[in-house]
């Protein structure tokens, strides 16, 4: 199981490579954007918007995972797989986990490089900036990643290959925004006292869902869904 998921991990790097770049420079320009208006603003645009806007692209850059397995199924690797015993949870799995490395290196480069430049820029770090990052960015982070995997990598199953916006590679990625942009909308406009039970309710209910997909996706769902359609 370890080998097999290192080995997923490492060809998720590679094959996502296009996301996995496009999610970090993303968020660092964001960054450097918001550091340059802090002169004008003391500092609160940095530390209002950066860690609310990183999830979308952690999401979006951890879009490696689900194309991994896609590739895997379009060109037979998991029928090699079915016939070693391994079964469909695993699969799903095995994706899963991959998508959270990709997450776990998008979040870890750019908190790392944007909070040392802005102390490099002189800003000074506030108590909310850090209870953003702990009770909103990494967990919806996660949560959003873990989501459109799940549900892209089900599509993919149940579905023949496709391209375009029709595919599960084509609509993964609103799928993944679409609960972070709106659990920041119920948020804000919640009173400031409710705002992160909000923000970490909703990225563990967003986490139980993946949970009760992998569930019953594997329990239900044939290995004939995993054979090649090609």
């Amino acid at each position: 199981m370890f080998l097999l998921t290192g080995t997923t991990i490492r060809r998720t790097i590679v094959i996502g490579r296009q996301y996995l770049g496009i999610g970090v420079a993303l968020a660092l320009l964001l960054s450097l954007i918001l550091l340059l208006a802090t002169g004008r603003h003391g500092g609160t645009a940095f530390q209002t918007t950066f860690p609310l806007e990183l999830p979308l692209f952690a999401v979006t850059g951890s879009m490696g995972g689900l194309m991994t397995f896609t590739s895997d199924r379009t060109k037979g690797v998991f029928e090699y797989l079915i016939a070693y015993g391994v079964g469909p949870r695993r699969l799903f799995a095995n994706g899963l986990v991959a998508t959270s490395a990709v997450a776990t290196i998008i979040l870890g480069l750019t908190l790392g490089v944007g909070l040392t430049a802005a102390v490099a820029d002189r800003v000074s770090l506030a108590e909310n900036l850090f209870k953003a990052i702990a009770f909103y960015t990494v967990p919806m982070s996660f949560a959003g990643a873990l989501f459109i995997s799940t549900v892209g990598m089900i599509w993919s199953s149940l579905s023949t290959p496709r391209t375009g916006i029709n595919s599960p590679l084509g609509i993964a990625p609103m799928v993944g925004v679409a609960p972070i942009i709106l659990v920041l909308i119920v948020a804000e406009s919640a009173p400031s006292s409710e705002y992160y039970y909000i923000t970490g309710g909703a990225a563990a209910m967003i986490v139980a869902a993946v949970v009760l997909l992998l569930a019953l996706s594997a329990r239900l769902m044939g290995r004939e869904r995993f054979i090649s359609p090609l």
